[in-house]
């Protein structure tokens, strides 16, 4: 396994464009730069409160951190507002043995693991800090209180805070003075209501527990003609970067997020370097003056402020008109659709690298979720660089750069399928914004259009489809399959076997284009299933990508199989649109078993060959190597260990002998030796030829040569090959 190049810190956050959770972000990755750290942000993008089924799959993003690429944890945990995502994490997170893990932001019992460390800021000493201010610089005794849901913890450490500082200063606390909300601007509109109204006295002041409820109270004060300050003072906390949309500019308390993020980061790098997480101490904000106190608003503030919002207006109008929807809509392939993206990468503000990860079976209707990803670049189609990676050992995307830099995992999804995900690199302590949540979400509808149109491309081909047969290959189908081995029984002398061969893995490409070749790859296939079962054995397709073969036979299952990949071997049309890597093929032998029972051993055994293909796939120049592999198994006539062969190679001969064996378990010598005799198999079981013959066809000048080389690779003679698989 891959190892990264630089630690990896994994930050886990739901909504990773809000702005509390930017401005944590801000402070882990700064930090985590300094000390020499890449940083992973695995966020979902809808993050609802009420759990809607069809926004499920977004949450698989979160499975990259059980990956062991990643050294430490830190959960931005008050970002996570469903129960039951937030048992998931804490499930997730339990599976992170002996990793270190700081939880950002109020204690919360489920994340109360073995390892972890909680750390927030003190909103009881904020609080004391925004109360004292309104009575210090502005003389107000009459100071009432907004704060959230009365069952939340962190709604009391607010009101706490509050009633410390009217002690401090000798003005008696009066509860009815206290109003519950619920955080949201509903709360302070409602309040607001009351003052106006004439059934609450309006107070001097207003301390509200968020932004939001301000936002709220000054809106309906507003309306209604109320001068704030002049009637009312009104403050907010949390500093959302909202403010210049609302009037009067709303004076405000920043939490010091940054700074939490940084210590979270500086606790982690002394837990992983001295074994201890050391001494924490809770950060102070700061007020941001505005108009809705007698402060004012900072000059320098409100400009930043006004820039920040003009950048998004430009961004989001950008967006809205951009052909991104059309382009991907047109897009007939990935590579046209990677490159439609391309094109308007620059809608990312800001980013350095984009990366679409797609899982390798995306397409595919029953999806399984499978580990190897095939990634692009699409910031850098010029070089159009596409490679693989195992889903957990990402380590490969820091691998490329010099740098430490931060990564924002993001889900690509479409109702219950989950394509993989959406990868941008940041050189600076950055973070994409509320405008990426449309751009993904146009991604993910792309993509799902080109899968259906790859659906529907294939299953015109395949009309009228009987209850039994499958129409595209003529041969049963899953059910006609299993009523024959019901009824099947072997000849004197013979055993009935299952041969399983599961074709086109790793399927990378899907346009109407393609899927004429794959269909075509496919007919292919059958004719080599055809061959191998001859007149008395039984087929079938049982799935668009599985065969499975009913067959007679007094040679071993293990023979079987082989047999039938040496066939499917010489059949150049499958071979040149797939090759030899995209298949496995198992056997078992049926005895008193069912159907399914005996596909299911098939089906196991071809899913661990298939791990082993996956893993193979992600070495180092595989994918050169397999286009070697190819070439000499379609042309085994020839004299292949020559060094105009290994010209092919850019590294020396010696190098690319290491890397062939590395890729395929074996020499590229014995391999060449493999390619001969799988079509001396295929000739034996397939023609009358004389041995004589097949050795010359083989390339063999020497037949008694031939002989002792099949001998030794089959072990046994190619008379008694023929016997046992022909009869």
């Amino acid at each position: 396994m891959l190892r990264p190049v630089r630690p990896i810190l994994g930050v886990m956050a739901a909504e990773a464009n809000s702005i509390e959770q930017r401005q944590i972000l801000e402070g882990i990755i700064g930090q985590a730069q300094q000390l020499g750290y890449d940083t992973a942000v695995f966020s979902n993008v809808f993050n609802p409160n009420v759990l809607y089924e069809e926004l499920l799959c977004e949450n698989h993003i979160y499975e990259y951190i059980l990956s062991d690429d990643i050294s430490a944890v830190i959960l931005i945990a008050e970002s996570f507002v469903n129960d039951a995502l937030k048992r998931r994490i804490a499930d997730l997170l339990s599976q992170k043995k002996r990793v270190p893990i700081i939880v950002v932001g109020t204690y919360q019992k489920i994340f109360d693991l073995p390892g972890a460390r909680f750390i927030n800021t003190n909103d009881k000493n904020d609080f004391v800090d925004i109360t004292s201010h309104l009575i210090d610089v502005h003389g107000c005794t009459d100071i009432d209180m907004l704060t959230g849901q009365d069952h939340i913890e962190v709604s009391h450490l607010r009101a706490d805070g509050y009633r410390q500082a009217l002690r401090q200063h000798n003005i008696p606390v009066d509860e009815s003075k206290i109003h519950f909300g619920d955080f949201w601007m509903i709360s302070g509109q409602e309040l607001a209501k009351k003052y106006i109204s004439g059934e609450l006295h309006m107070p001097q002041a207003v301390v509200c527990g968020n932004d939001y409820m301000a936002y709220g109270m000054l809106d309906e004060f507003a309306r209604n003609d109320i001068s704030v300050p002049g009637q009312i003072i009104v403050t907010g906390y949390e500093y959302i970067d909202r403010r210049i949309l609302y009037t009067p500019l709303l004076t405000t308390y920043r939490r010091s997020r940054s700074a939490l993020g940084k210590a979270a980061v500086r606790m982690l790098h002394d837990k992983l370097t001295t074994g201890n997480f050391g001494d924490f101490s809770p950060p102070g904000g700061s007020l941001v003056p505005g108009d809705s106190c007698p402060c004012g608003r900072c000059r320098e503030q409100y400009i930043s402020e006004l820039d920040a919002q003009k950048l998004r207006s430009d961004f989001q109008d950008w967006n809205l008109f951009s052909p991104l929807d059309k382009d991907l809509t047109n897009s007939r392939n990935l590579d046209e659709f990677a490159q439609a993206l391309g094109r308007q990468q620059w809608l990312i503000r800001d980013a350095k690298d984009i990366f679409i990860c797609l899982n390798a079976d995306w397409y595919d209707s029953e999806m399984h979720n499978s580990d190897n990803m095939v990634c692009r670049d699409i910031a850098g189609q010029e070089t159009g660089d596409t490679f693989e990676m195992s889903r957990m050992e990402f380590s490969v995307l820091p691998a490329k750069f010099d740098e430490p830099s931060v990564y924002y995992f993001t889900p690509l999804f479409f109702g219950e399928k989950y394509f993989g995900s959406t990868v941008i690199r940041y050189d600076v302590p950055d973070t994409y914004d509320d405008i990426f949540r449309n751009w993904n979400k146009t991604v993910c509808n792309g993509l799902e259009l080109l899968r259906m149109k790859n659906d529907i491309q294939y299953l015109s081909k395949c009309q009228n489809l009987s209850s039994q047969r499958d129409t595209l290959t003529g041969m049963y189908n899953d059910n006609g399959m299993e009523k024959a081995y019901r009824s099947a029984s072997p000849r004197s002398g013979k055993e009935l076997c299952l041969v399983m061969l599961k074709i086109c893995l790793f399927d990378e490409t899907v346009s109407e284009i393609e899927s004429d070749t794959r269909i075509n790859a496919v007919l292919d296939a059958s004719k080599a299933v055809g061959k191998f079962c001859g007149n008395h054995d039984i087929s079938a397709m049982i799935n668009p990508n599985t065969f499975v073969c009913l067959v007679q036979s007094s040679a071993e299952p293990e023979l079987l199989a082989d047999s039938l990949v040496s066939i499917l071997l010489q059949h150049r049309k499958y071979m040149e649109s797939f090759g030899a890597g995209s298949f496995v093929c198992t056997a078992e032998k049926c005895g008193d078993g069912t159907y399914r029972e005996v596909l299911g051993r098939c089906s196991d055994k071809a899913e661990k060959l298939m791990l082993d293909l996956s893993a193979k796939r992600l070495l180092n120049h595989y994918r050169e190597m397999s286009e070697m592999r190819d070439y000499i198994f379609m042309e085994p006539a020839s004299t292949f260990d020559t060094p105009s062969l290994h010209e092919r190679f850019s590294g020396s001969t010696g190098y690319f002998r290491s890397v062939y064996k590395q890729c395929f378990g074996l020499s590229f010598h014995k391999d060449c030796i493999n390619a001969r005799i799988a079509k001396a198999k295929y000739q034996l079981v397939t023609s009358t030829m004389s041995i004589m013959e097949i050795s010359e066809k083989c390339g063999y000048l020497d037949s008694k040569y031939f002989l002792r080389q099949f001998n030794s690779a089959v072990g046994m003679t190619p008379v008694r090959y023929r016997s046992l698989l022909k009869s």
